[in-house]
């Protein structure tokens, strides 16, 4: 006995049918949003500054089905080329001119291109979604990424492969707290948390042999976080607890910690006035001298920020520079008082010579001039003069 639905059961039957398969079990599946003609998407990625991916095929490519069934129909690979980049399908039959200039050797082949036209990914043959969203990746990195942050990431990377982490973690924060959102921003933030937890790690091995009662190991280990890992929380934990050891060493060793303490409270006190030669100096000594204790690991941190930084480096150099033509003017006065004007005008022009713009250059050309004509007033002291 078959059984048929009454009209109106029929009708209950097809709303029902047409509910099941709207839902998102049965929605279809979201598609890459191809662009068809390149001058179109050209102009788009140049307004937008998104990156444009290429993916040029046939239609009779055996892997170019395959990579558009799979790849290209990944949930992930889809949301990252509708929301990230310019995607553009091309024919190579259809445009054999642009396949030429790429110089396209084989199907499919997708190339990652900046709005500027700059290739920064060309991958030949079938590839696997993982694949692609790496090299995706990086090109959105590479077109989003202002040029001084993509060179800090760069040798951040390079730091790290040498095992100078505290310059890393120096770079690192350098562009987590001045870039502005950006693939790389979150990058050198995960770099960084990870720099991090390798220290931190290291400083539960610390309170392990402290609960043994190796205390050495454990002082020892402190200072090789400390100057490792400058810069990290750990570090700074490690200071602490190391401050805390020294204090309980014998008079002779917290006397040390003291003159060390003093020195980079002055390196500190000099960076805030912009006396970088001074500072510099500073940080050197404690880097020289103490290289166990917290206040060296600080230093270098302190004197990364004036050498990394062009302008203060800069800076440095000419307090350098006025400090060596006043020492100058100094030793001409010294042989001018001994009676030797020979070396003493030897001095004179070397200040003219070497720092031409500066004040002390000024004064050693008055004293050079006076002793040309033979002037006797020229006397010892002149380097003081206004």
């Amino acid at each position: 006995m078959s059984f048929c639905p009454s009209p109106v059961g029929r009708l209950a039957l097809l709303g029902a049918a047409l509910t099941l398969f709207s839902s998102p079990t049965f929605a279809q599946n979201p598609t890459v949003n191809w662009r068809s003609d390149y001058n179109s998407a050209r102009k788009e990625a140049v307004e937008s500054g998104k990156p444009m991916l290429v993916e040029i095929g046939t239609e009779n490519c055996f892997y170019c089905k395959k990579m558009q069934a799979t790849t290209l129909q990944d949930a992930g690979i889809v949301e990252l080329l509708n929301s990230r980049f310019i995607p553009l399908k091309v024919d190579a039959n259809a445009e054999p001119a642009l396949v030429q200039a790429l110089r396209i050797q084989m199907y499919p082949t997708t190339v990652l291109a900046g709005p500027d036209g700059k290739i920064h990914g060309f991958l030949q043959g079938y590839v696997s979604a993982e694949q692609l969203k790496d090299h995706a990746e990086r090109a959105v990195l590479a077109v989003t990424t202002p040029d001084w942050v993509a060179r800090d990431l760069q040798e951040a990377n390079k730091a790290i492969g040498t095992s100078d982490y505290t310059r890393a973690v120096s770079l690192l924060k350098g562009i987590t707290t001045n870039a502005k959102n950006s693939p790389a921003k979150t990058k050198a933030t995960q770099v960084l948390a990870e720099l991090e937890q390798s220290a931190a790690n290291r400083l539960a091995r610390v309170k392990v042999l402290e609960s043994q009662g190796e205390l050495t190991a454990a002082t020892n280990l402190l200072t090789e976080i400390m100057r490792t890992y400058a810069g990290t929380q750990a570090a700074t934990d490690a200071s602490v607890r190391l401050s805390g050891l020294a204090n309980h060493g014998a008079p002779r060793d917290r006397l040390r910690v003291s003159r060390a303490r003093d020195l980079l409270a002055s390196a500190r006190e000099e960076f805030q006035a912009e006396r970088f030669a001074d500072c510099l100096n500073h940080c050197s000594q404690l880097t020289a001298l103490y290289v166990d204790l917290p206040e060296a690991a600080d230093a270098k941190i302190l004197a990364d920020q004036v050498q990394s930084d062009p302008h203060r480096l800069a800076k440095a150099c000419h307090q350098v520079d006025q400090r060596a033509a006043a020492m100058h003017l100094a030793l001409a006065d010294a042989w001018l008082a001994k009676g030797d004007s020979a070396e003493a005008k030897r001095n004179l022009e070397k200040v003219t010579r070497t720092w031409p713009d500066s004040r002390q250059a000024m004064q050693a050309q008055i004293v050079l001039t006076k002793m040309q004509k033979g002037d006797g007033s020229v006397l010892a002291g002149f380097s003081k003069a206004q």
